[in-house]
């Protein structure tokens, strides 16, 4: 019997410590060679990385030693690019027409899966996802809010799962069976390891990287480690350590060495497009199986599927059922050798390279216009990516717009994101410097002005590579940091900023605690100081704020989502000038809100939905004569919808902004829509960006509406400011 199998390597220290002391217990226990069934198959899929890139590299000494003691594919190699369709290829034989890492709810497979084909035979499984809130969790990225300008990736993510694809698994027992990965621990130690365990780690722990929460990936110089880019090698340790811990947590459980167990390997996809998807590590560690062993023989990602077939007595799927797909027998025959438990080695640190932020500054030329929306010229800092979040208007000549910038002079960390602003004085917009603070990475979600002064917020890696909010003041003159309160968070990022006046300023986000659950964030400045002010978390599974406006001292709103057993649903905060308090708004079912606003005792929150039955269409929350309605728009965006604006102009009248995907286009192109007599109504604006582009903010003043975000060029992502009169 051949036997293939794929591994997803998520592991924390907590889950090594829950299982204590059980490594002890299976260090010797052998069994004979009787039979070449694998009783339990773990997969582990890193992200984004060579062959070259990792073996060999001192970045990776787990991945390293489990291929010198146990064995190795050294001519293994992933599908396609990008991810998605390599994690569909893994579980259902091909990719199926999946060609983007889009939402899985617009990129369906009707055939059947791997995980289908367990439910058919019986044989248990678990999706085990780090930084998944709860069983059943059907968004495509947590924390919820992942998209939109500037780029705020999550750690969860549904590209890098593949089961969600297939209509086949669209049920509740599949769904139920993709948990958070602290329950592995449990299993393990409980002795109720599924047969198949797929284990996917979050985006800072598989070699991916994900700004806000960790660092961006950069340059492997093609397997030049010589050359390799600190950052990434930085990535690739602390993806490694986290494999090294997940292994020695598996091989320390009880039931490792009482048969044939199996742990797999693998990477999504290479960096160069040899045999479609690049040259691939992929590692086989086995309790009682072959050790020392370098098969050369070629393999993809179908002969791991077919191999997994074998083992569980289920058919073959599409092309692992091609001739030239063959089983990694050599790699899984029992020996009878004694199984051992694994001892995780702990990686090099590196020290990424310090950011260089002075650039030259253009404007952005490309100016068209379209019912009534017009392109400003926008300061661009050097060539590379540029983008702006939020916009602040206090009146027609006094705006504000903050976002990030990638950096690309020579001398600079071409991966170091940094915060920028821009002030339009009625005239011209003028770049204004910011401080760069933490290791390598910051930037800002949200802007906030009055006359003279403004307020910033966002988030900077510090000295440890964790993420912490940070809170930016424009004084007249220049943008100074402000000393903002201590948490006890393992991350914290502020996303939202609101201004009553100068002595009284609102900012909200999110924090983590230490078991890993989102929390609610407001901060409030009193013209003295900021101080942390208490808020409800009635989310059972986490909660999150996203967006913060005031009207007054005694009215302050804030949204985001909350998450609950079965349901994750829109979450309002109201502030009454003594305490927060829920707000008992509609539940749309999958719904996060991005942005808010309000205008004379009339309240809009705006987001969208994001489950595999909404999917991800424009949702609008309205408070009016004191009754909350919603709304889903299915005529404005897409089923790939991501909303992060909404403001009030002149006349009363509401409008919203974000983006969509447009099929025909193959890209993402803006939201705008207002909401007149007819009801919300898309108006198209500009396009300018030969592939995505993104609006982020909207923000009314004098009679005007300005909204920014980033259209990408044939170079990068290049600044965009769009006024409508």
């Amino acid at each position: 019997m051949r036997t293939h199998f794929r591994v997803t390597l998520a592991a924390t220290a907590a889950i090594t410590l829950a299982l204590g002391t059980a490594a002890a217990a299976t260090a010797t226990t052998s069994v004979g060679t009787g039979s070449s069934h694998y009783d339990h198959v773990f997969v582990i899929v890193e992200e984004n990385h060579g062959y070259s890139d990792v073996i060999g590299n001192p970045a990776a000494p787990n991945l390293n030693a489990l291929a010198a003691e146990y064995g190795i594919a050294t001519n293994y190699y992933a599908v396609t690019h990008p991810s998605e369709p390599n994690y569909v290829a893994l579980l259902g034989g091909s990719n199926y027409g999946v060609t983007s890492d889009n939402a899985y709810y617009t990129q369906q497979v009707t055939a059947p899966s791997l995980i289908s084909q367990l439910d058919a035979a019986h044989v248990s499984w678990k999706s085990y996802l780090q930084s998944l809130p709860h069983a059943g969790y059907q968004g495509i990225c947590y924390p919820a809010s992942c998209n939109g300008a500037p780029d705020k990736d999550p750690l969860y993510v549904s590209k890098h799962d593949g089961i969600q694809n297939f209509t086949a698994d669209d049920n509740a027992k599949d769904w139920n069976n993709q948990v958070p990965i602290e329950q592995l621990a449990r299993d393990l130690k409980s002795n109720n390891a599924p047969a198949f365990g797929y284990i996917v780690p979050d985006e800072c722990h598989d070699q991916h990287g994900d700004p806000p929460y960790c660092l961006d990936s950069g340059s492997v110089d093609n397997g030049n480690l010589s050359t390799a880019d600190p950052q990434d090698q930085r990535l690739v340790a602390t993806g490694d350590e986290y494999l090294g811990q997940i292994v020695q947590t598996i091989t320390g459980a009880s039931f490792w060495a009482k048969g044939n167990n199996a742990i797999a390997i693998t990477y999504d996809e290479g960096d160069d497009n040899t045999n479609g998807g690049g040259r691939v590590s992929t590692v086989l560690a086995t309790s009682h199986g072959p050790r020392g062993v370098q098969d050369a023989t070629s393999y993809s990602h179908y002969s791991l599927l077919d191999t997994v077939e074998q083992n569980f007595d289920v058919s073959c799927l599409a092309h692992a059922c091609d001739a030239s797909t063959k089983p990694m027998s050599a790699l899984l025959s029992v020996t009878g050798v004694s199984a051992t438990a694994y001892h995780a080695i702990t990686p090099p640190s590196y020290a990424t390279p310090a950011p260089v932020p002075t650039e030259p500054i253009t404007y952005v030329k490309n100016l068209p216009s379209k019912n009534g929306w017009s392109v400003q010229p926008a300061p661009q800092l050097g060539t590379a990516d540029n983008t702006f979040g939020a916009v602040s208007a206090v009146t027609a000549n006094d705006v504000w717009a903050v976002g990030n910038w990638l950096p690309d002079v020579s001398a600079a960390n071409q991966d170091a994101t940094l915060t920028t602003a821009a002030h339009f004085d009625g005239a011209k917009w003028t770049s204004t410097p910011t401080p760069a603070p933490g290791s390598n990475f910051s930037t800002l979600f949200s802007v906030a002005a009055v006359p003279g002064e403004a307020w910033a917020v966002g988030v900077a890696l510090d000295a440890s590579y964790a993420a912490h909010g940070i809170i930016e003041a424009w004084d007249g003159s220049a943008w100074q940091f402000v000393k903002t309160p201590h948490l006890d968070s393992e991350r914290d990022i502020l996303y939202s900023v609101t201004a009553l006046n100068a002595h009284d300023v609102w900012a909200a986000g999110i924090q983590q605690n230490a078991n890993g659950t989102f929390e609610n964030l407001v901060e409030h400045f009193d013209g003295t100081n900021w101080h942390v002010v208490a808020t409800p978390d009635p989310g059972a599974y986490g909660n999150q704020l996203y967006a913060i406006t005031a009207t007054g001292p005694n009215d302050i709103y804030a949204v985001g989502q909350r998450n609950d057993r079965d349901s994750d649903t829109p979450l309002v905060l109201h502030y009454d000038g003594h305490a927060w308090s829920v707000v008992c708004a509609p539940a749309v079912s999958g719904t996060v809100l991005q942005a808010v606003t309000v205008h004379d005792g009339q309240v809009w929150a705006v987001g969208q939905t994001d489950n595999s039955a909404q999917q991800a269409y424009p949702v609008v929350e309205h408070l009016a004569n004191g009754h909350w309605s919603a709304q889903v728009l299915h005529n404005v965006g897409s089923s790939f919808s991501d909303i992060t604006g909404v403001a009030v102009d002149a006349n009363g009248m509401p409008w919203l902004v974000g983006t969509a995907y447009d099929a025909t286009k193959g890209k993402q192109v803006p939201v705008v829509a207002e909401d007149i007599a007819a009801g919300w109504t898309a108006v198209a604006a500009p396009d300018p960006g030969v592939g995505d582009t993104v609006l982020g903010g909207i923000s009314s003043a004098g009679g005007n509406l300005w909204t920014v975000g980033s259209a990408k060029t044939s170079v990068a992502r290049s600044p965009l400011i769009e006024l409508h009169k």
